[in-house]
């Protein structure tokens, strides 16, 4: 098997992001691109405090450079705008979506890995958040630009202030419970840097082609 054809097998969604525009049934999308990504993303998440890192960081970024070597994008803001689709997609789409699920059908277990009471509202709200976030980025499979900017910007401030909530409860109350200082907080800094850094390069290279 291919290193090309593997990357297809753990990130099925970039098959779709390749091609130039929806040439193809929202339903095959949805069924193989989304279902099977988020079967991966899902698995990849068991693997004890590197798997999502390891998914985010290294195969989502190789996937969305085979997308630029297949495509011969040559201009620099292309690229960076490209990555940013895939993290937007990916991080946001997917990620969304497994926070949906853990504060609507895991709520009590996800609030006291995290260390807080159990049974309250607040899980069924930023459930809702969270399946609207990725529903959002889902849709930046056919929409790109500007619209990755609000999302990214959007996601980057909520994960960095769940960052800073999840540190002071650190510090005042002692709270050490996995899911509260554990790799969801390395996640927490590490994806709103990662989207910064993509949008900050994506528009200082527009900024040089303009000039």
């Amino acid at each position: 098997m291919s290193t090309t054809t593997l990357l297809d097998y753990l990130v099925p969604i970039g098959r779709y992001l390749r091609l130039s525009g929806p040439n193809y049934k929202w339903q095959e999308l949805l069924l193989s691109g989304v279902a099977q990504t988020f079967l991966v993303y899902w698995l990849f998440s068991f693997i004890p405090f590197i798997g999502g890192v390891i998914y985010m960081l290294l195969l989502v970024p190789l996937s969305a450079r085979r997308h630029i070597q297949e495509k011969k994008i040559k201009v620099s803001s292309k690229k960076y705008e490209l990555y940013l689709t895939y993290f937007v997609v990916i991080t946001i789409g997917f990620g969304g979506l497994w926070g949906f699920i853990g504060h609507t059908f895991l709520a009590d277990n996800i609030a006291e890995k995290i260390g807080w009471a159990t049974g309250s509202p607040f899980q069924a709200e930023l459930a809702f958040y969270t399946l609207g976030s990725a529903i959002a980025g889902l849709m930046a499979v056919w929409l790109r630009g500007t619209y990755l900017i609000g999302l990214a910007v959007t996601k980057s401030i909520f994960l960095l202030g769940a960052a800073f909530v999840h540190i002071q409860d650190a510090i005042v109350n002692q709270n050490y419970s996995t899911y509260n200082i554990g790799s969801p907080l390395i996640g927490d800094i590490l994806i709103p840097s990662v989207l910064i850094y993509l949008m900050y390069h994506m528009y200082s290279g527009k900024e040089r082609i303009a000039k």
